[in-house]
């Protein structure tokens, strides 16, 4: 007698091992999404930091200005950036720095004093002293995470908050 598998053996084998991966694959990749969501949070806290930082020790004020219909974030001194400035004419060759979003990752809102913007352009400043303006800024991935980005108005220190279902963020 041969020993071995016969072809419907085998079949049977090759279902059960596909419907296996197709039950546990997303589970293995759904946290991902979250990951890319809590990444883009971490980086935008660094860069405002990044950015009172060299306020301070430079002695000149700088500019986070956040776009929400490319989705990113560009750091400008004070003197790279016109007083008065349109969306299309960012001098964005002059930024210091730029991180765009990942590609499902989003600006949902932001508020600084009586200013709220779900579009357009926000901006927070730091100025030579470590205070800034303040503002609150929430992203958002596609699966509902979100998180909020603080900026207080007084010592211009920058926290991060993970948002549950039904928070405003704001």
């Amino acid at each position: 007698m041969k020993s071995g598998f016969t072809l419907i053996e085998l079949l049977v084998v090759l279902i059960i091992i596909s419907l296996v991966s197709a039950f546990v694959a997303p589970r293995i990749t759904a946290p991902l999404g979250g990951l890319n969501l809590k990444t883009a949070a971490k980086k935008i806290v660094s860069a405002l930091r990044y950015a009172r930082s060299q306020a301070v020790s430079e002695n000149e004020g700088r500019v986070a200005i956040f776009d929400f219909e490319l989705r990113r974030l560009m750091v400008f001194t004070g003197s790279a950036l016109p007083p008065e400035y349109r969306p299309d004419e960012l001098p964005v060759d002059k930024a210091e720095l730029v991180y765009d979003l990942p590609e499902n990752v989003r600006f949902e809102q932001a508020v600084s004093g009586d200013e709220k913007v779900s579009r357009g352009l926000f901006q927070v400043a730091f100025f030579p002293t470590g205070s800034s303006n303040g503002g609150k800024l929430v992203i958002a991935n596609e699966a509902g995470r979100r998180y909020r980005v603080k900026v207080d108005f007084i010592t211009g220190m920058v926290g991060l908050d993970a948002l549950e279902q039904g928070d405003d963020g704001i």
